[in-house]
């Protein structure tokens, strides 16, 4: 008997899907396209996970910008297997703003916006 759970790794938000219902264990679906998911939670604060499926052996990296361009955080650089995939990203030191999160696999690369958003508490004195 193979023991198996699943895991939602994207959302319903008016009427549209982000991201789908994957299930682990030996019985896990082999994707067959290439997808990279909106983060989930977007925006975030101050961690946020994003997930992606490649659908053949590849070397991939998954990578995050800040708007100006300049790498942030690099996520993954390496061969992976062909499966879904999901990563945390943590970055509270961070400023509020839009980042890009960028997936390259083989020749295709697919890029995504996210929104960090930080609270600011204000302290009475």
């Amino acid at each position: 008997m193979v023991q198996e759970s699943a895991y939602l790794v994207g959302c319903r938000i008016n009427g549209v899907n982000y991201g789908t219902l994957d299930t682990l264990g030996e019985n896990q679906a082999i994707p067959s396209k290439y997808i990279l998911y909106q983060n989930y939670p977007n925006p975030f604060n101050p961690a946020t996970n994003i997930s992606f499926s490649i659908p053949e052996k590849l070397f991939v990296t998954l990578k995050v910008y800040n708007i100006l361009g300049k790498e942030v955080a690099n996520l993954i650089n390496g061969y992976r297997e062909k499966r879904n995939y999901s990563v945390r990203f943590d970055r509270s030191r961070l400023s509020s703003g839009t980042y890009i999160h960028k997936l390259t696999a083989g020749y295709k690369t697919i890029v995504k916006k996210m929104l960090l958003i930080k609270q600011i508490i204000t302290v009475n004195t």
